[in-house]
This record gives C-alpha cells, structure tokens and sequence, in this order.
C-alpha cells in the first residue's frame, strides 16, 4: 500500500448518541498516530435522540472529519453508499459506530491489502448474545455455501478495500455482508483478519428481525438468482447496471405497512424453506468452495482476471465453471473444475463463441490434484 495514500473512513450512526464521543475520540487518536492521509466521513442516519448534534460537534474541531445527514432512517447500507460517494480516496474503511469496533485494528487490516484488493474483519471473541451469533453463524455458513465467498465472518462491519471494489456494489438493503461476495464475484482478491470484538457501552442493538433475518435471506435469493442468469462473457463489475429490483423487499414492506401479517409469515417461511432447499442441493454431494476453484483457476493461469464463475448440479455432481482472462491476452478461457475432487476436467478457448460459432470443442485438461478440497 502507498503510505502517501489517502485513506477515507466511512462510519454510519443511527441512534448513538452515547457512543459518538467514544467511537470519534478512538478514531482520532488511531489515524493521528498511524496514518499521515485520512478523510472521515460521518453518516447520521436520520437518528432522533441527539446524534446529529453529537457529531456535528464531533466535526467541529476535525478539519479532516466531514458529516452528513439524513433527514429520515434509510438503513446502514443507504449510508454506506451515500459514504462511498462522498470519498475522495483510493482506500476506504468502513466500521459500526456502536464503538464494538476498535479503531486499533485498522493499521493491521490496511497492512494486508498489499496482497489483497479488499480484507474483511473476521470478529474474534464476538460480544453479542447467544442468540445473535448463533443466528450469525448458520448466516455465514448458508451465504458461503450458496455464493462461494470464503468468507467466515462477512457481516463485520470493520471493512478494508481499495476503491475500485466500490464498483462490485449494488443497493441491496443488506449490503454490508455481501461486499465480500460481490467483490468475489467481480474477480477482486478478498481476504480475512482476525479482529476484536467489543461488548456495547452504550445504547442497544438496532436490528430488527426484518434487517437481521428477513433481509438477508431475500438479498441471499436475489443475489444467488442473479448471478445464475446474468450475461456471461461480460465484466461482473458492469452487472450493477442490471440488477434487478428485488421485488420480494417491496412485497414484504407493502405487506408490513398494510397490516398483512398472515402474507409475512407464509412468505417469511416460504423464503426460509427455499434458502433450506437449494442449500442441501448445493450440499447433495461433496464440492470444494468457489475459493478453492478459483484458487486452482489462477494456479494454471497465473494473474489472470476472474471474469465469471457458475455452479452447475447435473445427475448429483457439482462443477465449477470458472471464466477468466489469461495475462496478457484478449482471449478468454472456460476452465469446468469438477468439485467433488478438484480436478481440471474441462478447458476452452470462448472466443468460438464471440465469433459466432455455434458449438466450442472441450479439451480434457490434466488432473489438478484434490490439495485445496475444502
């Protein structure tokens, strides 16, 4: 990383008004003492006990610190793009600003991205009650399991990664835990560090059961549906031009505001029951993670751009289809990775079909050995 590199932190507040001083003093004193280039900027999200005015004089005397509010709640991930938006720097960090981040892990998160373009927090003795980490952590198991991420802990909020990943996001209203497997869709280096976890001083959570159930599962569907069909052939970056809105939110809210609850509870479990069912077909038989074909991928093409990838089920086997641009050539290649065992059982040249070719020859490839078998 360029030390001489602006770096811009981005931390969304919603109702904090007891941790604006603690969080903002902890910050201060970090980037006063590790980094010579920094921005902050603060979102208030629409907070009604004080908040805005705790960081407006927060702000007051931090000629590098910057606020901006909402006049409504819009939710964290509304302010992480408003944030995004507002950054001048080539790296961005994100944190929560309940003060369970601490601020000290930021240098060692900043230091790994010279092997990464993005470095997500994983949370290490997590401080929230048993209920929430249990509930976390059949999340992050589904979410590896359907989109292939490799990520243990996506939803820490405590985020590091260059500028160009902004690129991946899309308005999902969850966000915040699929940067990582946006970012790994669009063919950047994502990677994990341990971090602490602090219990709250202040205030209580603000998740609901509809931002911390409900949401992600629609997002995880929508997500999982889009990636299935989009076009192949084309930068996944660009796929955020045609993500479609994801009609189930705005079914669910309607249902909300209108007092529906027999609708939100069928389509509450009808959702739940088809995240169960495509996660055991996904897991019908043993398969390698998406991290582990594209780890063989880029062993057999070296600094080649990931330009797609596909989960294909067919007669109870699992395959990854990985494509991807070698270094240095215009042409892109098909690479089929068989995930019982990891091996290379399928590679070819695409650009038979760019030219019109109906049909493209398959070459059976040598073996990979089964080593990153997850």
């Amino acid at each position: 990383m360029n030390p001489d590199a602006l770096i811009s932190i981005v931390v969304p507040f919603f109702n904090e008004r007891e941790n604006v001083a603690l969080v903002g003093m902890e910050l201060k004193q970090v980037l006063e003492a590790n980094l010579t280039s920094t921005e902050v900027i603060l979102i208030d999200d629409g907070s009604d006990d004080g908040t805005a005015q705790a960081l407006d004089q927060l702000a007051s005397d931090w000629p590098q610190c910057q606020v901006h509010h909402f006049r409504q709640n819009r939710g964290q991930s509304a302010a992480l793009l408003y944030g995004f938006s507002k950054t001048t720097g080539s790296i961005i960090v994100t944190m929560d600003g309940d003060g369970q981040n601490d601020p000290h892990d930021i240098p060692k998160l900043l230091d790994r991205l010279s092997e990464a373009d993005m470095v997500v927090g994983t949370r290490l003795g997590r401080q929230d009650s048993w209920a929430r980490r249990t509930i976390s952590g059949v999340a992050n198991l589904v979410r590896a399991q359907v989109l292939g991420d490799g990520m243990s802990d996506a939803g820490c909020a405590l985020k590091v990664f260059r500028r160009e990943v902004t690129s991946a996001f899309i308005p999902l209203q969850t966000l915040y835990s699929f940067m990582p497997a946006l970012a790994v869709a669009a063919g950047f280096r994502v990677t994990e560090e341990p971090v602490q976890h602090r219990p709250r001083r202040y205030e209580t959570s603000k998740y609901s059961v509809r931002s911390f159930l409900i949401y992600p599962i629609i997002d995880l569907i929508g997500l999982r549906w889009f990636r299935a069909r989009r076009c192949r052939n084309q930068p996944s970056q660009q796929e955020r031009w045609v993500a479609p809105h994801l009609l189930g939110v705005d079914l669910y809210g309607r249902s909300v505001r209108r007092g529906k609850r027999r609708f939100v509870l069928v389509a509450t479990l009808a959702v739940v029951a088809g995240v169960v069912v495509f996660a055991r077909g996904c897991a019908a038989s043993p398969q390698i993670s998406f991290g582990a074909a594209r780890q063989i991928a880029l062993r057999r093409f070296p600094q080649a751009i990931l330009t797609g990838e596909e989960l294909r089920i067919a007669n109870g086997e699992t395959t990854w289809i990985i494509d991807l641009r070698p270094q240095g050539s215009r042409d892109l290649y098909e690479l089929g990775i068989a995930g019982k065992d990891s091996r290379v059982i399928a590679e070819r040249p695409e650009s038979g079909r760019s030219l019109g070719k109906s049909h493209a020859t398959f070459h059976p490839a040598h073996d990979e050995p089964a080593a990153l078998a997850a």
